[in-house]
């Protein structure tokens, strides 16, 4: 496996997060089950304690756990504003179109 640099990592994670908001936002404009595109994007986000001991040090796999739920946030925050920009609309507009 290739060393990559954390910068050249981030740069690709936020392309893919971009990609994914920009599909979201789209399929979630098509028909009438956007509003269950969002519930369930939505739902993945909200933190979930069901841990016994309050007390326990986080896991590396809560860490992990966490860092997914923020990413989910992250895409469905962005999907809602790219929608909001385009004034619901079913296409967002066309770069260099006049």
């Amino acid at each position: 496996m290739s060393q990559l640099p954390n910068e050249e990592i981030e740069g690709r994670l936020n392309a893919q997060r971009e990609t994914l908001a920009l599909v979201v936002a789209l399929l979630a404009g098509r028909d009438a089950t956007f509003e269950r595109i969002w519930a369930e994007l939505e739902a993945r986000f909200q933190f979930q304690n069901n841990q016994e001991d309050p007390g326990a040090l986080p896991s590396s796999a809560f860490a992990i756990e966490s860092a997914m739920m923020r990413e989910f946030k992250l895409i469905f925050e962005e999907a809602r504003a790219r929608k909001a920009e385009w004034n619901d609309t079913d296409k967002p507009p066309i770069k260099g179109a006049s």
